[in-house]
């Protein structure tokens, strides 16, 4: 019925050599630890490059499968709330038509008024349905995308990288080289993160009785 897929594609995501080299606020939090393999710098600009392979991110990053699970439990409810009041609308029809060879000819004319308003009523809800899932999976999106927007800004907080890319296979990016990798580091950050909110929230939620 509804065939919306949850589509949170990792962003490429590119710091400057300005505000790399800008200095540091007291605030920003300490960054991961960084792996021995120092970033590999292309011969002709000196730029220093690393990359996510963003498809590793999709998998296994917490808060999207969370964000999924939620996004097919909202389309199973809507599914259903739109199935019961089909149901209703079949049942009232159903009804008038049994009553249509007793009707007058006025009451002919308001049943027939009362169907196409049934029918009209039907597609507004279908409607109001399909925008509030898109309404929620652009918010998820968006959150998604803040998230690692962040996370990326204080795990490049030393300025180590100028560019932090998104490869995936098929993308516009045909070859790596490996040594740039840093997908294990940041996945791992960002999981220890959301965990950590995750773990806050619950804490601070009221206990049940």
């Amino acid at each position: 019925m509804f065939q919306y897929i949850l589509k949170l594609a990792l962003a490429i995501f590119i710091f400057s050599a300005f505000q790399a080299c800008s200095p540091k606020s007291d605030t920003v939090n300490e960054p991961p630890n960084k792996s021995d393999t120092l970033a590999v710098k292309t011969p002709t600009s000196g730029v220093r490059i690393a990359f996510i392979y963003g498809d590793s991110i999709n998998d296994s990053y917490q808060f999207l499968i969370d964000a999924k699970k939620e996004l097919e439990a909202e389309e199973k409810n809507m599914q259903g709330r739109l199935r019961a009041k089909l149901q209703r609308a079949e049942a009232r029809a159903m009804e008038l038509q049994q009553k249509a060879q007793t009707m007058t000819q006025t009451q002919m004319q308001e049943a027939q008024l009362e169907l196409q308003g049934l029918d009209i009523e039907m597609q507004q809800f279908q409607e109001k349905l399909a925008t509030d899932f898109r309404q929620r999976e652009s918010e998820l999106q968006g959150d998604y995308i803040g998230r690692v927007d962040s996370f990326l800004t204080r795990y490049n907080a030393d300025g180590l990288y100028d560019m932090i890319l998104n490869y995936q296979k098929g993308g516009q990016l045909l070859f790596m080289n490996t040594q740039m990798d840093i997908t294990n580091e940041v996945l791992k950050g960002l999981n220890e993160e959301y965990s950590a909110e995750m773990a806050a929230a619950k804490a601070a939620a009221p206990k049940s009785k």
